[in-house]
């Protein structure tokens, strides 16, 4: 009983709103303006906060084991670490497709503003008319209608997954506004080596696909087990279930295969980043 309440307890605590004050503090430290800021307090998202929803699943692990007994926390844990790594697995890919996405549009943006460079409009015409049909480079248009610097915009933005070739869209455009070399085939580099790098991760990212799809077979290894297990005339599960050494072999068999699952995954992504 206590460990449900303080699991409550510790759920109203993740949900709780931030005060305004708290906000403008945030807001103050990122560089807004103070009248960005809304008056009505935002619930901090639990699923913004991984390592707390582990504690909480953890928790939740240690109360079902007071209340329910080590089998249905053994069962709970193996539960626990399966739907982390595929939720964590899921949340990478997510990003990985926004990334290359972002890029693929980072290119077209370039490509497009370079084309109406070439048909003789001002890089102010330019970018106005480019960023129309390229919502990656609204923001910088936006800066420029304001008297803003494009190039700081740019620079800002390459921080962003995927956005990294504005750093070199905005190394261009400073020196041609610097020293009055021609924009146009400056653009037209850029947008070049933009389009050969989104077309070599792209076969990076097809000759990785083996080794993921390795890995994810490797997590339904164990089941397999299982299944061999009862062909051999044994009872896997009741082992696995009814004493102490098979609920740890169970608990840490699902720890390590997710650990293999997921050492896979992260060695084809630093192979992606590594160009």
């Amino acid at each position: 009983m206590a460990w449900c309440l303080a699991l409550v307890v510790l759920s109203v605590l993740l949900f709780l709103p931030t005060s305004p004050a708290r906000h403008l503090t945030n807001r103050l430290a990122t560089g807004g303006e103070p009248g960005e800021v809304k008056s009505t307090a935002q619930p901090r998202l639990l699923w913004r906060s991984p390592w707390l929803l582990l504690a909480l699943g953890v928790g939740a692990v240690i109360a079902v084991h007071h209340i329910l007994g080590p089998a249905a926390a053994a069962a709970g844990a193996a539960i626990l670490i399966v739907v982390a790594t595929s939720l964590g697995l899921l949340v990478q890919e997510v990003r990985t497709r926004q990334a290359s996405q972002a890029r693929v549009q980072v290119a077209q943006a370039c490509r497009a503003l370079a084309s109406q460079i070439q048909v003789g409009r001002t890089p102010t015409e330019a970018l106005r008319s480019a960023a129309a049909d390229s919502p990656v480079l609204s923001e910088a248009s936006q800066a420029q209608a304001l008297g803003g610097d494009v190039t700081t915009v740019w620079r800002t933005e390459s921080s962003r997954p995927g956005h990294s070739g504005l750093a070199d869209l905005a190394r261009a455009w400073q020196v041609s506004t610097e020293t009055g070399a021609p924009l146009a085939p400056s653009l037209q580099q850029v947008s070049a080596a933009l389009t050969a790098d989104v077309a070599l991760r792209t076969v990076i990212a097809a000759e990785l696909a083996a080794p993921r799809a390795s890995g994810k077979i490797m997590a339904v290894l164990p089941f397999c087990g299982l299944g061999m297990g009862y062909l051999l005339g044994g009872d896997p599960l009741d082992f696995l279930f009814s004493s102490p050494y098979g609920r740890a072999c169970l608990v840490l068999g699902v720890g390590l295969a997710a650990a293999g699952v997921l050492w896979i995954d992260r060695l084809s992504r630093l192979a992606a980043e590594a160009l």
